[in-house]
């Protein structure tokens, strides 16, 4: 799920990189595509970063996608200074950069210090593996301009208002939530399942379940970020903006009328 969320981004990013801005003089006729856009190698710098936030602190879905998102947000923030009509999500008070600066060239640097400086925050522990690749790109990684006129300095500032913006935003990221005294993502909310792993009290509700520890033994995971529906969205007005209601209950007369239904129509199958 969280490659093929990437993978999209990259893709609307890929296409939005495409627009017409300057004049054929000014850049090639037709920008790279696929896998050799930039915005596709930075969406697979961001898989290899999930995979290896994966290995060091085990699957933890809501917030590696969370990360990704935010990434992408910081990339295309940077991007759309450079661009005619595309409007930031959270870069702001800088201008649109004239017509004769929107070439590949200057988006290619800016979604680049974006994609970087956004990555360093979220994926902290492998900075070292995005400076290799800044400079494998011919970027220097230290450079930490804020100047709007320059394609660096709106990367840098693009991936700078997402991280403020997102402060604080529910995630409980830096342990900010009352009650949380610093730690990540701790469960702010006080939630504890009804179910155990061992027990199902009550099979409307969510039960811890079991997994294989790859040494010949199990363990039963909590509940992750439980408090994930106070987090705020980036283009919804609420997370639940186009959540489908929960199914019927057990128990229930609407169970009863859909269970026997599919009975009925499973009943009278014909070979027509």
């Amino acid at each position: 799920m969280k490659k093929m969320f990437t993978m999209l981004l990259a893709i609307l990013l890929i296409s939005a990189c495409q627009q017409a801005g300057p004049t054929a003089a000014e850049q090639p006729a037709e920008e790279p595509k696929g896998v050799d856009n930039l915005a596709y190698k930075w969406g697979e710098m961001v898989l290899t970063a999930t995979a290896l936030d994966t290995d060091r602190f085990k699957p933890r879905p809501t917030i590696t996608s969370r990360y990704i998102g935010l990434v992408f947000v910081a990339i295309f923030d940077a991007w759309s200074r450079f661009d005619e009509k595309a409007i930031p999500v959270y870069l702001d008070g800088v201008e649109r950069r004239p017509a004769e600066e929107q070439t590949l060239k200057n988006k290619e640097m800016a979604i680049s210090y974006a994609a970087f400086r956004a990555m360093n925050e979220y994926f902290y522990s492998d900075k070292p593996l995005f400076a290799e690749f800044m400079q494998e790109l011919g970027y220097d990684p230290n450079n930490e301009s804020m100047d709007p006129s320059t394609p660096e300095g709106i990367g840098n500032l693009a991936a700078k208002a997402v991280i403020e913006s997102r402060k604080g935003d529910g995630a409980n990221q830096y342990g900010e939530e009352p009650g949380s005294d610093g730690k990540p993502y701790f469960n702010y909310v006080g939630y504890e399942p009804v179910n155990s792993a061992d027990k199902n009290v009550d099979p409307n509700r969510w039960p811890p379940k079991y997994f294989s520890d790859g040494k010949g033994g199990k363990f039963a995971p909590g509940c992750l970020t439980p408090y994930w529906d106070k987090v705020q969205p980036v283009a919804l007005k609420s997370g639940d903006q186009f959540r489908p209601g929960p199914p019927p209950m057990i128990g229930s007369e609407q169970l009863e009328r859909e269970v026997k239904e599919v009975i009925d129509l499973q009943a009278n199958l014909t070979d027509e």
